[in-house]
């Protein structure tokens, strides 16, 4: 029996598994300058480089937002708690495409890839979020602009129909949203 979550990037097992720094910070400027750009052709990366940067852009947001609050706890949590839980969501986000790929596309798509999209999609939400503590709606913010490169990311790598991502985004969208109403009014003035 086959892995139902295989890897179906061609020539995925020859590759170097090391991470280049170098390149991934290349990157990382090439696309703070032109996120349409680059979204629309994602990097063919390895795992290990995949989950470093998603474990570097986790500490950094994570980290400078306590350091903006002058919080120690804020800090510990943004070097220990983002990385995992930003990372089991973006696995988890991941996931739930690969599926939707499987079940509604009626295709296989690599999962790596869609990992990809979902991580440097975030972008944006990660920066805007160290923010988000002086002025909490611009998560959102940050959120729209994920959600725009999403969909771009979407129509471009995984040919996906303009409705079809507008739906899936804007179901996305609308259940952060509520999730984000509902935590702003549990939240003790």
């Amino acid at each position: 029996m086959t892995d139902p979550i295989r890897d179906v990037t061609p020539n995925a097992h020859s590759r170097n598994q090391k991470v280049d720094l170098r390149e991934l910070f290349r990157y990382l400027a090439e696309f703070v300058k032109h996120p349409k750009n680059r979204i629309a052709q994602l990097p063919d990366w390895n795992w290990p480089t995949l989950f470093t940067f998603q474990v570097i852009l986790s500490i950094c947001s994570g980290t400078i937002a306590g350091l903006i609050k002058l919080n120690i706890y804020r800090v510990a949590a943004g070097l220990i708690l983002m990385p995992i839980v930003s990372t089991l969501a973006a696995l988890g986000l991941a996931l739930a495409l690969y599926y939707y790929f499987q079940f509604v596309e009626n295709r296989t798509e690599s999962y790596r890839k869609i990992f990809t999209l979902v991580i440097f999609s975030s972008i944006p939400f990660n920066l805007f979020q160290i923010l988000s503590e002086y002025f909490a709606p611009v998560t959102l913010i940050g959120f729209t602009f994920t959600a725009l490169l999403a969909l771009i990311g979407l129509r471009s790598n995984f040919q996906v129909t303009q409705n079809r991502a507008y739906q899936l985004i804007g179901g996305l969208y609308g259940l952060v949203l509520l999730a984000w109403v509902i935590n702003w009014q549990t939240i003790p003035a």
